[in-house]
């Protein structure tokens, strides 16, 4: 009778899991991102290996250069293990897919709005095209109740939503106060490019820093939207912080004015962002509880 129940349990956990990837939205995010996953390689290697690509000023084109170091080296990797593992219906992987996307969202909208023109422009905005797309397509054909399960019992999870609610309100905090300063006095930042900074602020305050605040309130209020996108943004966040740390390398090493390598704050952020990801997939995978289902409860280790 258990024995019969055991199976019963794992043919319905097996059923949601073929059901959520037969999913055609959710079949062509997977599609997308393998495309993108290419494209990234293929920007990437130019970016870095074609002297004279990028036709900006030493700020901007280290810059980027230091961007295209951490997508082929850490951001590829990541999107393309986690589309796999997902694929093979880990929730947990789910969430960093998602982290994934985001940071291409995020990072290409600079390459796009921020860089000249250049010999590959058009993969740029193919980048930043496809992964609008694949996120929004993500999102909403992932099954956000079964991610958040595998994170409900982790502890901590109300400090890692203030961390990253706190990180997000002091970053738009602090950019909105050199933006409100520079209308007052016309300064900025001494050694940064005031069309640079100009597509910073308006990024950041935008998209980034509201994001990092809504993510951490709901992981704090532990909602299950909170767990799926607390840890997509903590994943996010600590890709995009190696890639700071990485562009201020490169910076740093073409002698671009005011720019050190490895600043403490980058280090402590980074981090900091690190540290919140293991705390939730480590202890995640680590969790076990249940998932209630109609007339049956079906235990985590059984929810992949």
């Amino acid at each position: 009778m258990v024995a019969d129940l055991v199976q019963e349990e794992e043919r319905l956990v097996a059923g949601d899991t073929e059901g959520e990837r037969a999913k055609p939205g959710l079949r062509a995010a997977y599609r997308l991102s393998e495309v993108i996953a290419v494209l990234m390689v293929v920007s990437s290697a130019a970016g870095l290996l074609i002297e004279g690509m990028y036709r900006d000023g030493p700020w901007a084109r280290e810059a980027l250069r230091g961007g295209d170091l951490t997508t082929i080296a850490v951001a590829v990797p990541i999107l393309v293990a986690s589309m796999l593992l997902a694929r093979r219906g880990s929730r947990a992987a789910q969430a960093v897919w998602l982290g994934a996307l985001a940071y291409s969202l995020y990072n290409y909208a600079y390459y796009v709005f921020g860089a000249q023109f250049n010999d590959i422009f058009v993969l740029h905005i193919a980048l930043f095209s496809l992964s609008i797309m694949t996120l929004v397509l993500a999102v909403a054909n992932v099954d956000m109740d079964a991610i958040a399960a595998r994170f409900r019992r982790v502890r901590g999870t109300r400090w890692i939503g203030g961390f990253l609610a706190v990180v997000g309100a002091v970053l738009g905090g602090l950019w909105i106060s050199l933006a409100i300063r520079f209308a007052i006095t016309g300064e900025l930042m001494a050694d940064v490019p005031a069309d640079g900074m100009h597509l910073v602020f308006a990024i950041d305050t935008s998209l980034l820093a509201p994001a990092l605040v809504i993510a951490g309130v709901l992981l704090w209020r532990r909602t299950a939207r909170g767990y799926v996108f607390g840890t997509a943004m903590a994943v996010m966040g600590a890709m995009y912080q190696v890639n700071l740390l990485l562009a201020g390398s490169f910076q740093a090493n073409a002698n671009v004015p005011g720019v050190k390598a490895f600043p403490l704050e980058g280090i402590v952020l980074a981090t900091g962002f690190v540290a919140a990801t293991l705390a939730l997939l480590l202890h995640a995978e680590r969790t076990s509880g249940s998932v209630t289902r109609p007339g049956v409860t079906v235990p985590d280790a059984l929810e992949r």
